[in-house]
C-alpha cells in the first residue's frame, strides 16, 4: 500500500507498507494483533498475553483503541505535516502517549471487570509518520527497527528483567540471551494500574525501512545484520514474508507478526526545527551506527542523567519526548520492581544507556531477582565446567521463572 503527503505540505512523503502475521507452529491461537494505515501514516503491532484467549482480546483492544484515537486526530497530524514546529512535535508526542494510555486503561479495566480476563495484557508498538518524521511509542518487548543504507538499528528497548540487569551490570549480554529472566516483562499494557510509555523520534530519509514486529519474529533474528540484509531487499513485502516463514522453520514457538514500512520518496521544502529547550534537557545514551545521520531521538518517562550509575527506579507517568544529540543510541528499558508476573517475553541486548529517574513500575516481575540471578550464575558455572544440565539439540531454553511461556530460541 502507498501513501503520499498532501501537495501543499511542507514535506511530501511517499510510503509503502506490508503486514504479515502467522500463528506459528506451536500456538493454537494467534494472540498478536496489528494494523497499518499508510494513508494516515500510522502502524501498530501488539502481542497479547493471558489465558482463555484473553491475550487475543487484549492485543485487539489495544490496537483498536490506538487506531480510533489516531484516526480522530488526522487534523492535528495534517497540520504538523504542512507546518512542522516544536509545538506541533510536542503535540504529536502527547497524542501518541494519550493513545497508548487510553489503550492501557481499556485493557486494564476489562481485565478487572471480567474474571476470565484478569491479568491479561499486551505489548504495544506504534509508529506515526508525519512528514519526514516518525514518532514511536513502545511498551513491552515487541520491537521497532530502523534499516538505513544496509544497516539496522533497534529503536526500542525490551522492557524485561534481563535487560534491566544487563544495564546494571548484573548480567552479561551472553547470560541475558539465555536467561529465563529475559522472558519476564517489567512493563506491559493492561496488567497493572500504571504503565510507562517509551518514546522515540526518527528523522526519516528516502529509502529508509521500518520494521515493527512481535518477539515471535525478532527472537529468530538475533543478529541485526541479517535483519538489515533482508529488509534492504528490493521488495520489502516479500522479504517480510520470507522472514516469517524462516521464523517458523527455526522454531515458530510463538505467534509471528511483522509490519514493514518503506519510505519511497521524501520531498522536503524546509528543515524541521529541533525540539525546543523548554521541554527537557538532552540525554546522551551511547553510540549509534547511524551517528552521522541523526536518525533517532528517544525518551523514557522522566529520564535523567544526573547520577553516575544506573539505578533501579520505577515508572508511572510519561513526559514529553527528550531531545538527544545526533547519533546516540536509541533507548533504555524501564526499571523493575516487585509485582505481577509478565508474560514470558523479552531478552537482554546490551547497548549504551544513561541513567533513569522515574516513578512507579507497571508490570513487574514477581520473582526474587537475586535468587534467580544466583541460579543463573550456577548454571553459567556448570556450563563452563564438565557437567551441564543442557539437553543436546534443545533449541529452546528452559523457562522456569514466573509465567514464561513463549519458547525462546537459545542464542549461540
Amino acid at each position: 500500500m502507498t501513501a503520499e503527503g498532501p501537495d501543499e505540505a511542507t514535506t511530501r512523503v511517499t510510503l509503502e507498507a506490508w503486514l504479515v502475521t502467522d500463528v506459528g507452529v506451536v500456538r493454537e491461537h494467534n494472540e498478536d494483533s496489528a494494523h497499518m494505515d499508510p494513508d494516515a501514516g500510522f502502524f501498530i503491532v501488539a502481542d497479547g498475553m493471558g489465558g482463555h484467549a484473553a491475550g487475543e482480546v487484549a492485543s485487539a483492544m489495544a490496537v483498536e483503541t490506538v487506531k480510533t484515537t489516531l484516526e480522530a486526530s488526522r487534523t492535528e497530524v495534517e497540520a504538523f505535516r504542512k507546518a512542522p514546529s516544536d509545538a506541533g512535535r510536542r503535540g504529536l508526542v502527547q497524542l501518541l502517549q494519550n493513545a497508548v494510555l487510553s489503550a492501557h486503561q481499556a485493557v486494564f479495566q476489562r481485565g478487572q471487570a471480567e474474571q476470565d480476563k484478569q491479568g491479561m495484557g499486551t505489548t504495544l508498538d506504534v509508529v506515526l509518520v508525519a512528514g519526514a518524521e516518525a514518532f514511536v511509542a513502545h511498551v513491552g518487548d515487541s520491537r521497532t527497527y530502523l534499516v538505513r543504507e544496509g544497516r539496522s538499528s533497534q529503536i526500542t528497548t525490551d522492557h524485561t528483567v534481563a535487560e534491566v540487569l544487563v544495564i546494571e551490570g548484573k548480567l552479561t549480554i551472553e547470560e541475558a540471551q539465555v536467561s529465563p529472566l529475559r522472558t519476564i516483562l517489567v512493563n506491559a499494557i493492561g496488567v497493572s494500574a500504571d504503565v510507562g510509555v517509551e518514546m522515540a523520534h526518527v528523522t526519516l530519509k528516502k529509502g529508509d525501512r521500518l520494521l515493527l514486529c512481535s518477539d515471535g519474529l525478532h527472537d529468530y533474528f538475533p543478529v541485526e545484520e541479517e535483519i538489515a540484509q533482508r529488509m534492504s531487499a528490493e521488495k520489502p513485502g516479500e522479504a517480510l514474508k520470507e522472514m516469517v516463514e524462516l521464523a517458523k522453520t527455526r522454531g515458530g514457538h510463538d505467534n509471528i507478526t511483522g509490519v514493514a514500512v518503506h519510505v519511497v520518496e521524501i520531498q522536503e521544502a524546509a528543515i524541521p526545527e529541533r525540539v525546543g529547550d523548554d521541554s527537557t534537557q538532552p540525554v546522551d545514551v551511547g553510540g549509534n551506527p547511524f551517528a552521522a545521520d541523526e536518525p533517532t531521538q528517544t525518551q523514557l518517562p522522566g529520564a535523567s542523567s544526573s547520577s553516575s550509575a544506573p539505578t533501579m527506579p520505577t515508572l508511572k507517568h510519561t513526559q514529553p519526548m527528550r531531545a538527544i544529540d545526533p547519533g546516540t543510541a536509541p533507548t533504555m528499558p524501564p526499571p523493575m520492581g516487585a509485582g505481577k508476573k509478565g508474560k514470558g517475553k523479552g531478552k537482554g541486548k546490551g547497548k549504551g544507556h544513561d541513567d533513569v529517574d522515574v516513578e512507579a513500575p507497571t508490570v513487574q516481575a514477581d520473582v526474587d531477582v537475586q535468587a534467580a540471578l544466583a541460579k543463573e550464575r550456577e548454571k553459567q558455572a556448570a556450563r563452563n565446567g564438565e557437567k551441564t544440565d543442557d539437553k543436546p539439540g534443545d533449541g529452546v531454553p528452559s523457562e522456569n521463572v514466573g509465567t514464561a511461556d513463549t519458547g525462546r530460541v537459545k542464542k549461540d
